[in-house]
């Protein structure tokens, strides 16, 4: 029996017959049925339209010349239909002059066929025609696959870059005529890279696909911002890539349209996720462009957007900002910046400043805290917070980070060497640097190469980067304290640390964040806090260093809540950060 391999295997060929010559059916389903064909047959043009509607067959064989319906107007109803508008239909007359033959390719006829026929050749020529088919809708549906690999993302279902850039451009152009309004919403969500970190890449994905669904869901209750008829199909939504998405909102009639959007925006994509056994939390970073307004091309719309997220970052994250001329001459000013970094080092334009750590009890002297400093030759002064995030969003922090420690570990040699008693020096230490798998080598060949002690190196670490992927950090921090140098956990309270996991850290020390020293004396909460976390240290038995201490009165409160008087004060009440040379005059004083 014949089948066809574009269907289940079991499907048998059906094959509609139409003529109105009983005599040439009955032939014709003598021929097809001994070779396997299923054969179903009609005497007019409107039976056999109820037979194509009823049986749904394989191919079609018409007469031209029929009762009711020619076998022409037959022809182009079938192919009218979904199910027609592909299955190979033979026309087969007596008339075989061109113009018959011209009106049978016209109407959508696959061949034409006269008579009198060589009955033996039918069955091969139906077979011919399925398997041109077949070889057909194998090709469009590999032109469609190649199409959805090109415009569509894989891992969420939705439009990517490419698809969307190609759809705003074409709405663009109608928004030029039609004098529409157009907004842009770039998404990135803040932190994602912790997700991947503590939860693995396959937790990070099923998150991005539930973030797209919310925003899909979102988008479908956007009902006050208009739909063209023009681009009904248009997508509305994209994922670019990674954690970033795009969203352009057609026909704006106001602001605070927008603004509605992106609100329910973050208030949904704020909210808590499920995933599995976990449940995270991310929120969303969104920067908006309007055409005209900033930008009339499809990139210029982007950047812009693009250029309004990062100040949405830079603003606490979690909230959406709008693109305005000065955050473009701010993008610009980062670009000049991450280029500069290239070249501060080789330039020699980095410089280490001290800053030094006092003992409550009797003020003297015990460390110092390395802190990066950079002169640029020509902007002058660029203060950290403004170039660290670059350094550390480009990757060079990793090699400014080992240059600091390098540099640290050689001036506290100098000191060990000229001084009578050793002063230990802090360094900061980036999350790149900490996760990079050669750091604790790198910190011993430091080690080595400076020739410094140890226990007079400690490594500073935010508490962030300390909590993400608590298992093998606490594996990294073991190695460094085998090796003998001291670890402090900086800016303490600010973060998500878990009191469970710190316990299980090799910490010497807790520092502080001036956060909650600034207001102590004032603010009940912030002194509470600090009584907390210094009844916290010496439950634990660790160092505390308190930084900010800038007032008498702040100096006066920590005296109070410490009664052993073994902290450390760092801030401008007693030294101001300072270069190595006037440390080195503040020592000899100090040694007289």
């Amino acid at each position: 029996m014949i089948t066809t391999s574009q269907h289940n295997p079991k499907h048998t060929i059906k094959v509609l017959v139409c003529d109105d010559d009983p005599t040439y059916r009955m032939i014709m389903r003598d021929t097809l049925e001994s070779e396997g064909f299923v054969v179903f047959d009609a005497a007019d043009g409107e039976a056999a339209l109820t037979q194509f509607f009823a049986v749904k067959p394989d191919i079609v064989l018409l007469d031209v010349q029929m009762p009711i319906l020619g076998g022409f107007e037959v022809c182009q109803q079938i192919r009218a239909t979904d199910h027609g508008k592909d299955i190979p239909v033979l026309m087969v007359t007596g008339a075989d002059d061109y113009v018959s033959i011209d009106t049978a390719y016209s109407v959508g006829a696959t061949d034409f066929l006269p008579k009198p026929i060589k009955w033996p050749m039918i069955p091969h020529r139906i077979k011919y025609m399925l398997r041109s088919r077949e070889a057909m809708v194998s090709l469009k549906e590999s032109e469609e696959r190649l199409r959805y690999l090109a415009y569509y993302d894989s891992l969420t279902g939705l439009p990517n870059r490419q698809y969307f850039k190609e759809q705003l451009e074409a709405f663009i152009n109608l928004a030029k005529r039609g004098q529409y309004h157009v907004a842009i919403l770039f998404i990135d969500l803040d932190r994602f890279k912790r997700i991947n970190d503590t939860l693995g890449h396959s937790y990070g994905d099923k998150l991005l696909q539930e973030v797209a669904k919310k925003l899909q869901s979102n988008l479908r209750q956007s009902d006050f911002i208009t739909r063209q008829p023009e681009l009904s199909d248009v997508p509305e939504l994209a994922r670019l890539g990674g954690d970033e998405f795009t969203i352009f909102l057609s026909n704006v009639v106001s602001v605070d349209a927008v603004t509605q959007v992106a609100q329910r925006l973050l208030n949904q994509l704020s909210e808590p996720i499920k995933l599995e056994k976990y449940e995270v939390v991310v929120t969303p970073s969104i920067g908006i462009s309007f055409y005209p307004h900033d930008g009339d091309t499809v990139d210029s719309l982007l950047k812009n957007a693009d250029a309004a997220m990062y100040f949405a970052k830079e603003s606490g994250r979690g909230c959406f900002k709008f693109y305005s001329e000065s955050l473009n001459s701010r993008a610009v000013n980062r670009l000049k910046l991450e280029e500069s970094l290239r070249d501060a080092l080789k330039n020699d334009d980095f410089e280490l400043y001290f800053q030094p750590q006092v003992r409550l009890s009797d003020h003297k002297i015990c460390h110092v805290e390395a802190l990066l400093r950079w002169q640029h030759p020509e902007l002058g002064f660029i203060s950290p917070a403004e170039f660290i995030p670059i350094a550390e969003d480009s990757g060079f922090i990793v090699d400014i980070g080992h240059w600091v420690l390098t540099t640290a570990c050689l001036q506290a040699k100098a000191w060990l060497d000229t001084l009578d008693e050793p002063i230990g020096v802090a360094v900061n230490i980036s999350g790149r640097q900490f996760k990079s798998p050669s750091f604790i080598d790198d910190v011993a060949s430091v080690l080595k190469e400076t020739q410094l002690p140890a226990h007079l190196l400690e490594l500073e670490l935010t508490e962030s980067v300390v909590m993400s992927n608590v298992q093998e950090n606490i594996v990294r921090l073991h190695g460094l304290k085998r090796m003998g140098v001291s670890l402090s956990v900086d800016d303490f309270g600010t973060g998500y640390s878990s009191l469970s996991y710190l316990k299980r850290f090799p910490i010497d020390t807790l520092k502080i964040d001036r956060s909650f020293i600034i207001d102590i004396a004032n603010d009940e909460n912030d002194l509470a806090i600090v009584a907390a976390v210094l009844a916290l240290a010496n439950s634990l038995k660790l160092n505390v260093v308190a930084e900010g201490v800038e007032t008498q009165s702040q100096l006066q409160m920590l005296e109070d809540l410490q009664p052993n008087k073994e902290m450390l004060i760092q801030g401008y009440y007693f030294h101001r950060p300072m270069p190595a040379v006037d440390c080195n005059k503040l020592f000899a004083h100090l040694s007289k």
